[in-house]
């Protein structure tokens, strides 16, 4: 072990180690996210992320599992795993300048669109998989709406509730809505592969070309429910949308009203985790249907 400067624990350092084969030289900490990381030199030159276990809510093999997924089924750019456990996740560190953009847009979503086509007989996936470090559950269902309503909206509303951060009576209100939303939203043709959080973090560029996609969620629903953001502005520009509806068209009534209903998953899962800014929000969704 030829260290420069480690943070890393003993444990750490070998899981590392034995893992790439390679010796830990330096290791320091990355800022942000949902879980503690660090960004560590080996001794060949190459580099990896190290997440670390934070808290009881973290789940790193998880997210080890879908970024394995994603690399050895699919077409999308992801990084290399070397590990993934309950204890850590050690994964190819990307070089990346930026993240998307007007140039990387159309490129995105060539990626996206192919993710996309890849189906299944059922919504859901094997396990449950995890959106900002938030566990989100997947049975296997043959219907979308029904899923979306129990095991998206009702499920991340309960969540936000039994925080603190979601009043009762707007819970109520989204419980009716519930009890409506085939009214509002369709079924699908079928299936499609989702990666489950695309924003502008997740998705690593380098001169304006994509290098990787990361923290994926992923599991097979609506593929329009890909698109879904928790701010007022969405991470994705019309450059995106005009080259994904190209390949993929959007049904009617994706951009009229069914992104908006989208939208109240990653706006709770917000109300969840950080607390009452995006209540206006998800009341302006619920009074615009009605509720």
């Amino acid at each position: 072990m030829q260290v420069e400067n480690n943070p890393l624990s003993a444990q750490v350092t070998r899981i590392v180690e034995s893992s790439t084969g390679k010796l830990v030289v330096s290791a320091a900490t990355l800022a942000g996210g949902f879980a503690d990381a660090k960004h560590v030199v080996l001794s060949d030159g190459s580099q990896v992320v190290v997440k670390l276990f934070k808290d009881s809510g973290s789940d790193l093999a998880i997210e080890g599992a879908t970024m394995d997924y994603l690399k050895r089924h699919t077409q999308l750019p992801m990084p290399e795993v070397f590990y993934s456990g309950s204890d850590a996740l050690v994964h190819e560190y990307i070089v990346a300048d930026g993240t998307l953009s007007v140039d990387s847009e159309p490129e995105a979503a060539e990626h996206l669109a192919r993710l996309h086509s890849i189906s299944a007989d059922f919504y859901g996936f094997e396990y449950d998989t995890l959106r900002g470090g938030v566990r989100q559950p997947n049975p296997k269902m043959e219907k979308w709406v029904p899923f979306f309503a129990q095991y998206r909206l009702l499920y991340m509303a309960k969540l936000a509730l039994d925080s603190g951060n979601l009043p009762a009576e707007i819970m109520m209100r989204i419980e009716k809505f519930s009890e409506k939303i085939e009214a509002y939203l369709d079924e699908p043709e079928k299936p499609g592969l989702l990666h489950g959080d695309i924003g502008s973090s997740t998705v690593l560029c380098h001169h304006g070309k994509i290098k990787a996609f990361v923290d994926p969620g992923i599991y097979f629903g609506d593929s329009e429910f890909e698109f879904v953001f928790a701010g007022e502005r969405s991470s994705l520009s019309k450059v995106f949308f005009d080259r994904y509806n190209a390949l993929r068209p959007f049904r009617s009534g994706f951009f009229e009203y069914r992104q908006s209903i989208y939208n109240l998953y990653p706006m709770l899962l917000n109300v969840k985790l950080f607390g009452a800014d995006c209540l206006p929000r998800i009341e302006a969704v619920l009074t615009r249907f009605g509720f």
